[in-house]
């Protein structure tokens, strides 16, 4: 019979696993401050000199940052650095943004159903007031202001959801296109026909219509799929070189 070799977790190794599932589940937020490296040493009965050999090792995977005088924070751009890991691991072709279109379309429509049954009115008049930059009227297509809109207003329908996890993958699904569907939305589509949708969500949000915004928002999305697909590039041939072009 053979046996497994036994491993020894170091210390520093299970508060990393400790304070990495911490962030996760949300018991510290994104720019939160945490406990001093003595809390910490405390907490976890250890010297302070596995707390900093932990932190050097969390700062590398790019979850904390140290700020001086000041002590240790998880850093904002937690989700990013996480889908920025995703997005070198996949290939921008058509097939890879099909993809992921369809998985923002059943995660979006969601936090849709949810939002429109959990929005606060605070929430519904941030929402408003983000919608009401761009005049229906104005039939100047400002691509620039429209990208602003168009993502603080899904970032807002996510935080109504009041699902974290959701919010997680959703700001992930985003920034994994957002290097793909910025090369092409100026030509892909009707700025004022997203807009129109982004419009229909908001009023089935307003009047609690759960179904009417999550079906509204799968809409959106599978037009915005649909305009996007002819300007994303094929896969290449995996038999062929690798050429990196400046631009």
């Amino acid at each position: 019979m053979e046996f497994n070799s036994v491993t020894v977790v170091r210390p520093y190794e299970q508060i990393v696993t400790q304070i990495q599932g911490a962030i996760r589940e949300g018991q510290f937020a994104r720019g939160a401050r945490l406990p001093t490296e003595r809390e910490l040493a405390d907490s976890f009965g250890v010297s302070r000199s596995v707390v900093r050999e932990a932190v050097k090792v969390l700062g590398a995977m790019g979850l904390v940052e140290s700020r001086q005088g000041s002590g240790l924070y998880v850093r904002h751009d937690t989700i990013q650095t996480v889908s920025r890991a995703f997005i070198l691991s996949v290939a921008p072709n058509a097939e890879s943004v099909d993809r992921l279109f369809e998985f923002r379309q059943g995660l979006e429509s969601e936090a849709c159903r949810l939002a429109a049954a959990r929005r606060t009115d605070e929430q519904l008049a941030t929402m408003t007031e983000v919608i009401a930059l761009i005049d229906p009227a104005d039939t100047t297509e400002d691509w620039e202001t429209f990208g602003d809109v168009d993502v603080q207003f899904h970032r807002l329908v996510a935080d109504a959801s009041e699902n974290p996890y959701l919010q997680v993958a959703i700001a992930t699904a985003r920034d994994m296109q957002s290097d793909v569907v910025s090369l092409f939305s100026e030509k892909a589509g009707s700025m004022q026909q997203a807009m129109t949708h982004h419009r229909q969500i908001l009023e089935a949000i307003r009047q609690r219509d759960a179904e009417g915004a999550a079906a509204t928002m799968a809409e959106h999305i599978g037009y915005t799929s649909h305009v996007v697909h002819p300007h994303i590039p094929e896969a290449p041939d995996p038999r062929a070189p690798r050429i990196d072009v400046a631009t």
